[in-house]
């Protein structure tokens, strides 16, 4: 990086659910991604599996395939059908039938660059997958969901950022539903994302933002701006930046404001970003969550913009 010049990243955050569903498509999911072309992308609900025949699907590979970046892809597991099986949930038991040895359902990272270890971005790793809650028994429902984070370091000299994927809970009735709200379920739900934003900090507080590393946080977080764990969590004691995009709309028909996000913790660098939920008519056939988008611009302390401009994130404004 010369003294003038920005690493410039494209970040993108993208949950593909609901392709397990009638009327959206994996296909149309892959043209998304491809018309988008994101550096760094963190997948929600990303699905693996294996049948009896021992052909597998592999979502993240897939998407990385479609982008042309290789084996630069990372999966991990929160569900797992073998492991978490209940009766209760149908997909599990038409798997028996239908000849699956195992389904995985979890959080993904698709890179351009390869990955590093993450205490020594010299040296070649992989991603680790870290459970942030584990109900004391699955019963197929999201109230139960298992909630994790995928925490990758990327070989991008000389920054190596660390890169976050996470899906934070959300439990049934705390959304309008028949047009009335459990206000009691959403403020149980409020904490639930509380105590995940919190041990996501216990991961990386000491041994990253501590030590002022640039670290991406992406995800359907289920929160709206302003919750807690997100206001009072994230962004005050984690120092993370919430990227506001140009049109914050909701990123899910549900619900009234966005609660697909992406957060910076910049360090000691100066980053200028636009952001933008992409809402097109085959995002909308894809999957039903919009994805959110970020062309970041990061400087070097030593640059020439970084000097006058100084450190910190700051939001590029659209003409």
């Amino acid at each position: 990086m010369s003294n003038s010049e920005a690493t410039r990243i494209r970040l993108m955050t993208y949950n593909i659910g609901a392709v397990k569903k009638a009327g959206y498509s994996f296909e149309g999911v892959l043209s998304v991604i491809e018309e988008l072309q994101p550096d760094l992308l963190a997948i929600q609900e990303s699905v693996e599996m294996v049948d009896l025949d021992g052909s597998w699907v592999r979502q993240a590979a897939s998407i990385a395939e479609r982008l042309g970046y290789g084996d630069h892809h990372y999966f991990g597991a929160a569900i797992s059908m073998r492991e978490h099986f209940t009766s209760k949930k149908a997909s599990f038991v038409d798997g028996v039938f239908d000849g699956w040895q195992d389904w995985w359902l979890g959080n993904a990272l698709v890179s351009r660059w390869s990955f590093v270890r993450l205490g020594d971005g010299s040296r070649p790793g992989e991603p680790q997958n870290l459970l942030l809650y584990r109900p004391l028994r699955y019963e197929g429902t999201r109230d139960t969901d298992p909630r994790g984070m995928v925490l990758g370091r990327i070989d991008l000299a000389p920054l190596y950022p660390y890169l976050i994927g996470t899906h934070f809970s959300t439990l049934v009735g705390e959304r309008t539903h028949s047009g009335r709200i459990d206000v009691n379920v959403r403020e149980e739900a409020q904490i639930m994302r509380w105590k995940q934003a919190h041990r996501l900090l216990d991961v990386v507080q000491r041994r990253l933002l501590d030590k002022g590393e640039i670290v991406f946080l992406l995800g359907d977080l289920n929160a709206i701006p302003g919750e807690v764990c997100m206001s009072d969590l994230l962004e005050a004691e984690g120092r993370f930046v919430r990227l506001i995009p140009d049109n914050p709309q909701p990123t899910h028909p549900k619900i009234s404001a966005p609660v697909d996000h992406i957060l910076v913790h910049g360090g000691n660098k100066r980053i200028e970003y636009q952001c933008w939920i992409v809402d097109k008519d085959e995002c909308r056939a894809a999957s039903d969550h919009l994805p959110v988008v970020a062309d970041i611009e990061v400087y070097d302390d030593r640059s020439t913009r970084a000097r006058e401009m100084g450190m910190g994130i700051y939001r590029k404004e659209v003409p």
